[in-house]
């Protein structure tokens, strides 16, 4: 097969897959409607935190792949960048709670259930294998 035509042929592959939703300017309007309604009016600002939540838990690992594979050395300095990127993010994870109007007390302790849940006995290898295998 030609390049061309592969590339076509994966094109056309992408948008049968697509949701419509998100190929459809109108249906994505109504759909923007209808969670901004949901959220209370949110809708930008959960748009706009969990964009940045993305891009600063980038910025994070970014810098933790410097210092594992570019030398950078991990000295006073670069644990001030990795505070800065790392209140970016808790700024970006408190705006995505609050546009979903969840108190961060309310997502932490459902993140500790969760947690002492899958790790009643503290963490465990074997659940990792089991998971994997899942």
């Amino acid at each position: 097969m030609e390049v061309k035509e592969y590339f076509k042929n994966y094109t056309e592959f992408v948008d049968s897959v697509t949701a419509e939703v998100s190929r459809n300017d109108e249906i994505f309007t109504a759909r923007f409607k209808e969670l901004s309604s949901l959220l209370g009016g949110n809708y930008s600002r959960l748009d706009n935190a969990i964009a940045g939540l993305a891009g600063e838990s980038g910025e994070v690992a970014d810098l933790w792949k410097k210092v594992k594979y570019h030398d950078l050395a991990y000295d006073a300095e670069t644990r001030e960048k990795f505070k800065k990127e790392l209140g970016d993010v808790c700024w970006y994870l408190f705006q995505t709670a609050y546009a979903l109007k969840m108190p961060m007390n309310e997502i932490i302790d459902g993140n500790i259930e969760k947690l002492k849940k899958r790790h009643s006995n503290g963490f465990s290898p074997a659940y990792m294998q089991q998971k994997k295998g899942a």
